[in-house]
């Protein structure tokens, strides 16, 4: 078989090189040789696994080129990269050392003198590539995307005459990928979980499953394939957005970290999680360093145990804000008596909801909130909905079937720098 076979038939590649049968919707998506393709696919479709099969066939049967691939966040871009480093190790002995030269973690060399790099969308990092293929991976969730698309990518594919495959989630309707789903000149490859059971991905039973679990939004978005209008979100997916830090990832629990750190820790139990976080704070930037969701059912004492070897590991942390409401003040006790320095308790009343998603809030139109690229976390967000009372106060809910701990957990270490930062300010000001 000749190699300009293989290049002009990719799902011929697939399934001879990769052993990989695709779906009547993954054929033709391998198939297009449009240089602008826009991919929105439900849930279990295989959009990962398919795109990664074509930066392979690219890659291989276009020698000495360049392909990047872009994503939120390196975690995420690893996501795509450790797909197609599936695919090369398991492929005969014979074919690997026929084709590859060298796989490290983010970056694979060809011996026809191409690469595959994986890289978080960060326009530092990017500046300096010229590429021939860009793989933008969850692209609707790209922070300062005008200036990434428009200022970085753009003009490194036009050296090279490149092809752009943009892929994501739907989510807000300003932004760059979304303009791209309206333009005319891209390509369009829509699936929703009809063509996915269809294909036999998956079954119905699932989806109807999701369809009772999820709130209607995100069923939408995830499985209908479809932008949704906001209307009661607090926390509108632009301003989520403009809030996700592409270097940033979470710290893992084993680590023991440097900072000036803040925890907020929301308690629950048997229909609620227990969530912990952690905010870094350097001048009037916060960072969010950690966050863990615990099983329904974890005993508190569990998550005051994880509190406290986070404490210890961490040295810095200057206040513990806890959610007590519904617990009582007893844990707040027993945290103190475990040695957990600086904890505070607080119950929350209606106002006081109003004052510390508030804070957050202001935050996050302030630019000084840094988050990773979490999907879950991104959801609960914009899943936190708001009405106004008669009385004027502001009354928070989210659908049924969804969460909000880690939103609340957020909020509480947020605003617990908040809090110290007022108790700094009065110790500054104090006159004897």
């Amino acid at each position: 078989m000749k190699i300009e076979d293989l290049r002009e038939n990719p799902t011929l590649f697939a399934k001879t090189i990769l052993n990989f049968n695709p779906t009547f919707y993954q054929e033709k998506l391998l198939n297009d040789k449009s240089k602008r393709i826009c991919v929105i696919m439900s849930r279990q479709a295989g959009k990962t696994t398919t795109i990664a099969v074509k930066a392979i066939w690219f890659a291989v049967t276009h020698p000495n080129t360049l392909t990047l691939i872009v994503s939120p966040s390196l975690r995420q871009s690893m996501i795509m990269m450790d797909r197609i480093q599936a695919f090369l190790v398991q492929m005969p002995k014979t074919l690997q050392k026929l084709m590859i030269q060298k796989m490290q973690r983010t970056v694979i060399r060809f011996k026809n003198g191409s690469m595959i790099v994986a890289l978080p969308n960060s326009p530092n990092l990017l500046r300096g590539y010229t590429a021939h293929m860009v793989i933008a991976d969850e692209a609707g969730f790209f922070r300062d995307d005008e200036t990434v698309f428009y200022n970085v990518l753009y003009p490194m594919l036009s050296t090279t005459d490149g092809y752009l495959i943009v892929s994501s989630t739907p989510w807000s309707t300003d932004s760059v990928f979304y303009r791209m789903f309206q333009d005319e000149s891209f390509s369009k490859h829509v699936v929703t979980w009809r063509d996915v059971v269809k294909a036999g991905l998956t079954k119905q039973e699932f989806i109807d499953e999701m369809r009772r679990v999820l709130p209607l939004e995100r069923f939408e978005r995830e499985f209908e394939a479809r932008f949704t209008e906001e209307t009661d979100s607090y926390f509108p997916k632009s301003l989520i957005t403009q809030c996700i830090d592409s270097e940033l990832d979470y710290i893992p629990f084993e680590a023991k970290a440097k900072g000036n750190f803040y925890i907020g820790v929301d308690f629950g139990k048997r229909v609620d999680y227990s969530v912990v976080s952690v905010i870094d704070k350097q001048n009037e930037e916060l960072k969010l360093v950690h966050l863990h969701r615990f099983p329904l059912e974890t005993s508190y004492a569990s998550v005051i145990g994880y509190v406290k070897t986070i404490c210890d590991r961490y040295r810095i942390v200057n206040k513990v804000m806890v959610d007590q409401t519904g617990v009582g003040e007893y844990i707040t006790e027993d945290m103190k008596n475990s040695g957990i320095p600086n904890v505070e308790g607080v119950i929350l009343t209606s106002p006081k909801k109003q004052e510390i998603l508030g804070f957050l809030k202001q935050q996050m139109q302030n630019k000084t909130l840094k988050i990773p690229y979490d999907a879950e976390l991104l959801a609960e967000l914009n899943n936190e909905k708001f009405e106004l009372s008669k009385d004027g106060n502001i009354k928070f809910y989210h659908p049924e079937g969804s969460h909000d701990d880690k939103v609340w957990s957020l909020a509480l270490a947020v605003y617990a720098t908040r809090k110290a930062n007022f108790e700094a300010k009065i110790a500054k000001n104090w006159r004897w």
